[in-house]
């Protein structure tokens, strides 16, 4: 019995020092951070503001790396089925964990195979058409919906993404026959917009600021709780009697089992580069605005909205598997 103790005892210790030797060593060697939306969209824009200074906090470089499409699940596929040595993390999207895995098969457990390490920027939207749209108020586009059914078609960042899901429950509501098309990325539906490929889109702002100021495009509602400083004039949808908005952060995650001083590093990094007035006064001019959220108060936001989403797709229509 004794030599059993002492031997479990042998083993706990030996642990232990490990985890001390791990959080003296770490981080020894650049950090891997995949993006998952495209290069030059808004969850790219602020990952690499933040990254920057994280990467003077931690004395080394955090390097990103886009993986887009799927909604935003190819990129935390990646993480998911890294090695759990701290040494790659990723951005993820709400829907990624909470809403897309139950819509269709992704080669992730959301809950499992990975950890929230922090919560770094709610995302805001808008309901946006081109500049030189007829439409100037959100009923004026409401009543041309209306009058032209099945005409009218509207973009989002991917199928299962609260830009979709949100337009589709808006559609609900108010009865409205519109089409959906959804694209690879903020950047790539904005870029149908402009061309001409799809009415209307929804998008963060943050995404097509520097559209609006130049009038190529112009938002007709906010989908987000609080309206925007680039278009002070334009309602919220909750002024519009709607009762609710589009909820969605931008997350760091790691694979499940990272060691809980690597993560605590990372997490603590990126909450002075989301604190940060140089950051926040280079994200403010995009219109971003960062807010810090620790990963397990974080994770169990997730959990809630999760449930609530997976109330509401069957309405919206949505196959579930």
């Amino acid at each position: 019995m004794k030599r059993i103790f002492f031997s479990m005892l042998g083993v706990v210790l030996t642990l232990a020092l490990c985890t001390s030797v791990m959080a003296a060593d770490y981080p020894k060697k650049p950090i891997k951070l995949i993006i998952n939306f495209s290069a030059g969209g808004t969850t790219d824009t602020a990952a690499r503001l933040m990254a920057s200074k994280a990467t003077e906090v931690l004395n080394q470089a955090v390097i990103c790396m886009n993986k887009k499409g799927a909604g935003g699940t190819l990129g935390v596929s990646e993480v998911a089925r890294a090695r759990n040595d701290g040494y790659t993390i990723g951005t993820c999207n709400m829907p990624a964990v909470a809403i897309i895995p139950q819509i269709r098969e992704v080669p992730y457990k959301p809950f499992e195979d990975l950890i929230q390490v922090c919560a770094l920027m709610p995302y805001e939207y808008a309901i946006l058409v081109r500049g030189d749209a007829p439409w100037n108020t959100w009923e004026d586009f409401i009543a041309y919906v209306k009058e032209n059914p099945g005409k009218v078609t509207y973009g989002s960042v991917g199928t299962g993404t609260t830009n979709h899901l949100v337009t589709a429950r808006i559609g609900k509501e108010l009865d409205l026959d519109w089409r959906h098309v959804p694209f690879q990325g903020g950047v790539k539906a904005t870029a149908a917009l402009l061309g001409g490929h799809v009415d209307v889109i929804n998008n963060t702002m943050a995404s097509v600021v520097s559209s609006v100021r130049a009038g190529k495009i112009k938002a007709l509602l906010i989908t987000s709780e609080n309206r925007f400083s680039a278009t002070p004039d334009v309602p919220t949808m909750k002024e519009k009697g709607f009762g609710f908005s589009q909820i969605s952060y931008m997350s760091v995650v790691a694979p499940a089992g990272i060691p809980e001083e690597a993560r605590k590093m990372i997490s603590d990094a990126f909450k002075v580069a989301a604190e940060d007035k140089g950051v926040i006064k280079s994200t403010g001019k995009l219109d971003l605005h960062p807010k810090f959220m620790d990963g397990k108060e974080y994770q169990t936001l997730l959990e809630s909205l999760a449930k609530e989403w997976g109330g509401l797709l069957k309405e919206l229509g949505v196959k579930v598997q």
